[in-house]
């Protein structure tokens, strides 16, 4: 597996080579550099235009200006622009902004994909599928600066407006209590009964939670109680047993809730570094809360059931952690406007850690949501039609009629194989939504690759248009080779 990542690495060599060149081909020939010059009236304009053409080298042969260059990567020197910045500079400061909006985005879709193409398999054919793939559909052909454009009037603007004066009418609470209920009646399968059930139990808990959440301060001034967050993470605790093992199996359950437990005595006794931390104490509560919890599931699974518990432990405390984020997140919430249209951050923020994260979340949620709502349609579609072909397989059937629970059946038998394909999209999806970032970023006036390319492209200066092509290259090179290591570990057959 080492030798066929190194010879996958070799061979991106030339690859990335052939396109830089042909790159750095099309940007200075497709206009003149100094054209703004040309038409100036300043009185030095010859001695600014001998400056540009010697820091351009536009008087060097194409071969001796694209030699230059490269042979200043490997020394970090990336050159200047037409203004003469060092474009290393602009590079890492366009870098932080854009990878801040593309993580974010690809976690989104992949996670909301996926998770929408298991369930769209598993109820095939259900309303729930055929809603979901014409909202895939329906995504994926819309134009991302459309989608961008309507989340502005309707997720910020609109919303803006809401939060001013919040309260739900009687059409807003019965139809999200229909929406509710008709998602969860296609989830649940089984017969009709059954179904019909669920979706009266859901528009009761709806209406009564949506009637006291109107009749309460709670949307002016949000947050979990403490009786609330521990069922909550008691509930995700018992999610995370029945994904490792049957609920019958007390240890596992036990191991669970005893490391779901444990994190939110941990929580109570670090409360000061939950309650301001900085990005190192979330790095080591967050280590410290998942060694816990799986040092809790192997005590609590012993000999037997250790390996299970262990993994179901490490799941419900970070289930745990997740949930106390949360709600320290919608704690520091204010009302007002706070979904920002312009920019990544309000200009001269100040404040403690978690208004510096609302404020940052409000102006980075409708541009990532408009590159994952594309992605999304990918994620699903893929993860659905193989989740489809593999629930079909001789060994997952093998497993059911062993007696093994749904979801065991589903996410560690059949998911494991189904995601080999999906891998695949994922490092193709990579290189789409950084292109749509070019765009969203514009929309959103966020000052990153994206505008960055489009600026370089628009003054025929080929520096900041080839940083932005070497780093959107390389990325896509290392993430197919992470895509061949994840093969591996899927499928052990591959290492061999």
């Amino acid at each position: 597996m080492f030798f066929f990542i190194i010879r996958r690495f070799l061979l991106s060599i030339p690859i990335l080579l052939t396109s830089s060149i042909l790159m750095f081909f099309l940007v200075i020939n497709s206009g003149d550099p100094l054209f703004d010059l040309r038409t100036s009236t300043n009185p030095n304009v010859e001695q600014l235009i001998a400056a540009r053409r010697q820091r351009l080298r536009l008087n060097d042969t194409f071969w001796e200006r694209y030699s230059d260059w490269l042979t200043g990567i490997f020394r970090g020197d990336f050159g200047q622009n037409r203004e003469g910045q060092n474009v290393s500079t602009l590079l890492s400061q366009a870098v932080q902004t854009t990878v801040r909006l593309v993580v974010l985005a690809t976690v989104l879709s992949i996670v909301i994909g996926i998770l929408f193409g298991i369930i769209t398999a598993v109820r095939q054919y259900s309303a729930l599928d055929y809603s979901s793939t014409f909202a895939a559909f329906l995504f994926f052909s819309l134009p991302v600066f459309w989608v961008a454009v309507l989340l502005k009037e309707f997720g910020a603007i609109k919303y803006n407006d809401f939060l001013e004066e919040p309260g739900l009418s009687t059409t807003g609470i019965v139809i999200l209590t229909v929406l509710a209920s008709l998602f969860i009646g296609g989830l649940v399968g089984g017969r009709r009964q059954r179904r019909l059930i669920a979706v009266g139990a859901t528009a009761v808990v709806s209406v009564v939670v949506l009637l006291l959440l109107d009749s309460s301060d709670w949307m002016t001034n949000p947050g979990l109680s403490p009786i609330v967050l521990t069922v909550i993470v008691a509930v995700g605790a018992v999610g995370a047993a029945a994904l490792y093992a049957p609920l019958s199996s007390t240890r596992v359950l036990i191991g669970a809730l005893g490391a779901a437990g444990t994190g939110l005595i941990g929580a109570t006794i670090f409360s000061s570094w939950v309650e301001d931390p900085n990005w190192t104490r979330m790095f080591l509560l967050a280590a410290m809360s998942l060694g816990v919890g799986v040092g809790v599931g192997a005590l609590a699974g012993g000999e037997i059931d250790r390996r299970p518990a262990m993994f179901a432990g490490g799941a419900a405390t970070s289930v745990t952690a997740v949930v106390i984020v949360i709600d320290q997140f919608v704690s520091a919430w204010e009302p007002g406007r706070t979904i920002g249209t312009i920019g990544p951050q309000t200009p001269n923020l100040t404040g403690t850690f978690w208004p510096r994260m609302v404020d940052y979340a409000g102006h980075q949620i409708l541009p990532s949501l408009a590159l994952a709502l594309i992605g999304f349609a990918t994620f699903m579609r893929f993860t659905r039609s193989s989740m489809l072909d593999t629930m079909k397989s001789d060994y997952v059937r093998t497993a059911k009629a062993k007696g093994l629970p749904a979801t065991q059946v589903i996410m560690r038998h059949a998911f494991r194989t189904a995601l080999i394909p999906v891998m695949t999209v994922v490092t193709i999806s990579f290189a789409t939504i950084i292109e749509g970032a070019v765009i969203t970023e514009t929309v959103f006036g966020w000052k990153g690759m994206g505008q960055l390319f489009i600026d370089g492209v628009r003054d025929v200066d080929p520096y900041p248009v080839m940083g932005f092509v070497l780093i959107a290259s390389a990325s896509i090179v290392l993430l197919n080779a992470v895509a061949d290591i994840l093969y591996a570990y899927l499928d052990p057959r591959i290492r061999r």
